[in-house]
């Protein structure tokens, strides 16, 4: 099982590679950062196929980030639809909304700013996020068959930190509003934070997590498959330390910053 891991992170590290030139995440900015969207009565949909990686991120950062100091992440949803899908063996979807993936960071040095405003409404909406294998008649050394799905609300994943403070907030609602994140395949891997911290963590005072789910909305988080491993973390924090069995995300390998 850990080798099943490991190699599926593997997977999604080359493929992390195969979009950077350098193969290595940075970001940085220094002190306050603003990150607003709003897709209100519209679709947004990325789509990845043949042995795919879909990553989709919206007013969110991903991969090693840093900031030092506040930093403000908003992101509104209304009668709209985004999905994010990779469809083939050995596939990832990474979808991320206001949030930071990959290492993080947000502290500031001296006296200790920190903050971090991390808010999310998904009103009469949908949230889709889908990596699916299953059917795809893949065979061969290159076929991992991993279906491994990542869904970020409102959210950090991978390391974290902070120091001091840190606001998420996560309203969903509406009767025709539906928030999924699903793995589908063989060795499914399905991880879904919702205005939560994942992997190491830390914050170091203060530090509140609101999840809100009203009026008829759904949530699912899915792992279809033989080696089917789901996480759902709504307002928590998981340090995934030790790891589980299969431990997935960037504080458990070489995923996001890479």
């Amino acid at each position: 099982m850990k080798s099943i891991a490991f190699f599926a992170l593997s997977l999604v590290a080359t493929a992390a590679m195969a979009a950077s030139p350098s193969g290595v995440g940075s970001i940085s900015i220094t002190g306050n950062s603003n990150q607003t969207a709003s897709v209100n009565g519209g679709s947004l949909t990325n789509t990845a196929q043949t042995r795919a990686y879909a990553n989709q991120n919206v007013a969110s950062n991903k991969g090693s980030i840093t900031i030092r100091g506040n930093s403000t992440q908003g992101s509104i949803l209304e009668q709209a639809k985004v999905s994010n899908e990779a469809k083939s063996a050995g596939d990832a979807a990474v979808q991320n909304l206001a949030s930071n993936v990959g290492n993080v960071g947000v502290d500031a040095s001296a006296n200790i700013i920190g903050t971090s405003k991390q808010t999310a409404n998904i009103v009469q909406a949908s949230l889709k996020n889908l990596a699916d294998s299953s059917g795809s008649g893949c065979t061969g050394p290159d076929c991992a068959d991993a279906a491994l799905a990542y869904q970020n609300g409102a959210s950090n994943m991978g390391d974290v930190t902070i120091s001091g403070h840190s606001e998420q907030t996560l309203g969903i609602s509406g009767s025709t509003t539906s928030v999924s994140n699903a793995a589908q395949g063989t060795r499914a891997v399905a991880v879904q934070n919702m205005s939560s911290n994942y992997g190491k963590v830390t914050v170091a005072g203060n530090s509140t997590q609101i999840t809100s789910i009203a009026g008829g909305a759904t949530v699912a988080n899915l792992a279809k498959g033989t080696l089917a491993h789901a996480y759902q973390n709504l307002a928590s924090n998981d340090s995934c330390d030790p790891p589980p069995v299969v431990c997935v995300g960037p504080a458990c390998g070489p995923y996001a910053s890479r």
